[in-house]
């Protein structure tokens, strides 16, 4: 089973600085179909299991969309074991900013034996405006490598999985970034998440693609490799913004933190994005870092730093 080529451009491009490893979330992909449990437990346990297994001492954490409340869990549980702790396009609860209505649609129509229509409606909703021939691609892709009841299991995960309590447990130092016109992850989500986090560090992204490999993803690689500490080059001669890291964290008492919304009730995109420069290293890999796709299927990626 071959990665979509946008997935594999962002991994290639993050090999130029590390060392990544990737493995199917179980119950999609090469791993046993046959699950179920879908539980918080069940996706650390595994999470666990793989950190163990590569007998990595310390590591620093990147969690994107469905992963992040499993990466946020293992933060609080094994902080002596996180360096950094890394988010992209995720919540503390999900379930609040999605009408009830809504999620039991989309559930009923990824149980159905053809799920065709349920999947196109999240496509639509983590890519607009993507093409059509895209959006077959993801439909065709997501019924290969796993059943209508196991996918509908990963999207009620979604729904449910509530690491609100925990967040206050992270110690390590947090990165929080979050697209302010992502359709399937309300913009206020990451901000209440980053609310949640002690001094956590919240970086607002322009656009409104959910999938962190699509649109500027440059931005979203290059913010991690430098909130980790490594070193990315600069050229003078463009214009770029590269992140800055203040002292000070996401103000407990923003606006936003708590609101509920629905998926109509997002922020308005603005179209422009400056093009960033192909990712370059100067000299050989300093670090290793293993990265895991825990989470292809649910459009998420979790990524192991070994510092």
């Amino acid at each position: 089973m071959q990665l979509v080529p946008e997935v594999a451009r962002f991994i290639e491009a993050g090999t130029r600085h590390r060392t990544i490893v990737l493995y199917d979330m179980w119950g999609a992909g090469m791993s046993d179909r046959n699950r179920t449990v879908f539980t918080l437990e069940s996706e650390l346990s595994a999470l666990e299991a793989v950190i163990d297994h590569l007998q990595l001492d310390k590591v620093a954490l990147w969690g994107t969309s469905q992963c992040g409340p499993t990466a946020i869990a293992y933060a609080a549980k094994h902080p002596e074991r996180v360096s950094h702790l890394t988010l992209y396009g995720t919540y503390a609860y999900l379930g609040k900013y999605i009408q009830e209505g809504i999620q039991s649609s989309m559930l009923t129509l990824l149980r159905q034996q053809n799920n065709y229509l349920g999947i196109r409606a999240i496509q639509n909703l983590m890519t607009p405006n993507a093409s059509n021939d895209w959006l077959e691609l993801m439909v065709a892709m997501y019924q290969e490598v796993t059943t209508p009841e196991v996918y509908a299991h990963f999207i009620e995960l979604c729904f449910t999985l509530n690491v609100t309590e925990l967040c206050q447990k992270v110690s390590a130092p947090t990165l929080v970034m979050h697209r302010k016109g992502d359709l399937w992850i309300s913009f206020k989500a990451g901000v209440e998440l980053a609310s949640l986090i002690p001094n956590a560090h919240f970086l607002p992204l322009e656009g409104n693609i959910h999938e962190h490999f699509l649109g500027d993803w440059e931005t979203v690689l290059q913010s991690v490799l430098q909130f980790i500490g490594d070193p990315v080059e600069v050229d003078k001669n463009k214009e770029r913004v590269i992140p800055v890291f203040q002292d000070d964290p996401v103000p407990k008492d923003s606006a936003d933190t708590g609101k509920v919304a629905s998926l109509s009730l997002v922020a308005e995109p603005k179209p422009e994005q400056k093009k960033l420069d192909w990712l370059r290293v100067d000299n050989p890999l300093v670090y290793i870092i293993v990265t895991i796709v825990a989470s292809v299927i649910a459009g998420a990626i979790l990524t192991l730093f070994k510092c």
